[in-house]
C-alpha cells in the first residue's frame, strides 16, 4: 500500500505551505536561510538528481567513483530534524499496519521540515548509516520510506542512532516512532538525546487488536522467536490482558517523560494530519 493517497498528499502540502509562510515571516525563517556560501559547515553528500545545481557537485568524489554527488551544507543554527524509525518485527502487525502508520508519520514530518529549509536525516534502528536530505529531497524521502522494510529480528544495537547526536545536538530535534514493545533501547536513545541537548518527541503507535483483542476460545500465539503457545481465551483472561497492557503503556509514558521527551500515542488507524498539526502547534516542526 502506498504511503499516501493523492487527497492526503494534497492536505499535507497545504499544511506544509502554511508552515513555510510562518517560517518566512518570522525570525526562524530568517536563520534557516538555504543560501550557500562562506561560513557554512559541510554536512553530507547525496546523489545528484536531474535539475540539481551542478555548482554543488563534489567533483573530487566524481573523480573517484564516477558518480555525481552533491555537497550538502548546514548553515550555523540550521535545524536538523532527525527521523528515527523502529523497524522491529513487532511493527509489522495490525489490520491497520503499524509499520505503514510509522512510515506515514515520519514522511509527513519530513515533508514539513523540508519546506522550512531544515536539514532532514532519516535513520532506522537496524541500519547504522543515516540518509541525509535537503530542501529538494521530498520525492526521495517518500520513496525510501515507501520501500523501507521491517528488520528480520529485533535490534538492540542503537549506536548508529546515538551517533546522530554527537555533532550540533542543540540545533536538532528528534522524532522517534515505535510501538515501544522493546522499550529499553529506545529510552536509552531518548536519554542520550537529552544529554546532547536534542529536543525529542516519541510517537508510540499501537494497533486496535493489541489494545482490545477480539478473541474467544482456544488461540495459538505465534512467537517472533521460540515455540508457539496454545491458550484458552475467556473474558477473565482478556480483562487481565487489558489491565496489563494499560499498566505497561503508563510505565512507557513515565519513562519517556523521565528521559526528557514529549510523548504522543497514535492508533495505527488514525489519520496523519492531526498529528502534524499538534507537532506544529507545539513548535516541534514548522513554527
Amino acid at each position: 500500500m502506498a504511503l499516501f493517497d493523492e487527497a492526503t498528499l494534497t492536505r499535507l502540502r497545504r499544511l506544509r505551505l502554511a508552515a513555510g509562510r510562518v517560517q518566512r515571516g518570522g525570525a526562524r525563517g530568517e536563520r534557516l536561510s538555504r543560501q550557500f556560501g562562506a561560513g557554512q559547515e559541510f554536512g553530507a553528500h547525496r546523489p545528484y538528481t536531474q535539475g540539481d545545481d551542478l555548482r554543488r557537485v563534489d567533483w573530487n568524489v566524481y573523480g573517484r567513483l564516477g558518480q555525481l554527488f552533491l555537497k550538502l551544507f548546514e548553515q550555523p543554527g540550521q535545524l536538523r530534524v532527525l527521523l528515527v524509525a523502529d523497524d522491529s518485527p513487532t511493527m509489522n502487525f495490525g489490520e491497520h499496519d503499524k509499520w505503514l502508520a510509522a512510515r506515514r508519520a515520519l514522511a509527513a514530518i519530513g515533508m514539513i521540515a523540508l519546506e522550512g529549509s531544515e536539514h532532514v536525516v532519516l535513520s532506522r534502528l537496524s541500519v547504522p548509516t543515516p540518509v541525509n536530505f535537503d530542501g529538494t529531497g521530498e520525492a526521495r524521502l517518500l520513496q525510501l520510506l515507501d520501500e523501507m522494510p521491517v528488520a528480520p529480528a529485533p535490534t538492540e544495537n542503537t549506536a548508529g542512532v546515538r551517533g546522530l547526536f554527537e555533532r550540533r545536538g542543540r540545533d536538532s530535534v528528534l522524532a522517534l516512532v515505535s510501538d515501544f514493545q522493546n522499550r529499553e533501547p529506545l529510552i536509552g536513545i531518548l536519554r542520550d538525546a537529552r544529554r546532547a541537548g536534542v529536543r525529542a518527541v516519541a510517537i508510540s503507535i499501537a494497533a486496535a487488536e493489541e489494545l482490545n483483542p477480539k478473541l474467544d476460545g482456544f488461540s495459538r500465539l505465534q512467537a517472533i522467536a521460540g515455540a508457539d503457545t496454545r491458550l484458552r481465551i475467556d473474558e477473565r483472561v482478556l480483562a487481565a490482558y487489558r489491565e496489563e497492557v494499560q499498566q505497561y503503556r503508563e510505565s512507557v509514558t513515565r519513562a519517556v517523560h523521565a528521559a526528557g521527551a514529549a510523548f504522543i500515542e497514535l492508533d495505527s488507524a488514525d489519520p496523519i494530519e492531526p498529528l502534524i498539526v499538534d507537532l506544529m502547534r507545539a513548535g516541534v516542526i514548522g513554527a
